[in-house]
């Protein structure tokens, strides 16, 4: 397999992107969980709004989680396909955070993430992996935005 290295990258982009699917539903059925059971300790009706603090509750879960994933010693493909779920877990809570705004606005504040953890990879000199991770990333969510796709 040495002889071919395109073949090692493109099993490589294909596990970044079905592991990604398989992180941003576990992302999605763990946020239910944390919402709905704040709502159950809260007391508060099954059909009220999920509270704000729970919400930040999540994202900090994910985000302490990603900290010890990614600063773990997986090899590079297994960490930029975790890198998919806290990127698009940050991009979904941007959208819901501010659905009220202009879309130009949000897109912008996606933008800027996106930026800011691409300048990261840069500057630690990353393997390709991560760029792809992200790009995918930010293809899906303002997929997502533009084609008004409901999560």
């Amino acid at each position: 397999m040495s002889e071919r290295p395109w073949l090692k990258n493109l099993i490589a982009a294909v596990v970044i992107m079905a592991g990604g699917f398989f992180l941003f539903n576990f992302a999605f059925i763990s946020a239910a969980f944390i919402i709905n059971a704040s709502i159950k300790l809260l007391n508060l009706p099954g059909n009220s709004a999920p509270p704000f603090l729970a919400r930040i509750v999540y994202v900090v879960f994910i985000l302490v989680l990603s900290w010890f994933v990614l600063r773990s010693r997986l090899n590079d493909t297994l960490k930029a396909t975790y890198l998919t779920m806290p990127l698009m877990v940050v991009l979904v809570s941007i959208g819901i955070f501010t659905y009220q705004l202009s879309m130009g606005v949000v897109i912008g504040l996606g933008a800027a993430v996106v930026a800011a953890v691409l300048f990261y990879i840069h500057h630690k000199k990353l393997s390709w992996k991560y760029y792809f991770a992200v790009f995918y990333v930010a293809a899906l969510a303002l997929m997502i935005m533009l084609l008004g796709i409901d999560i």
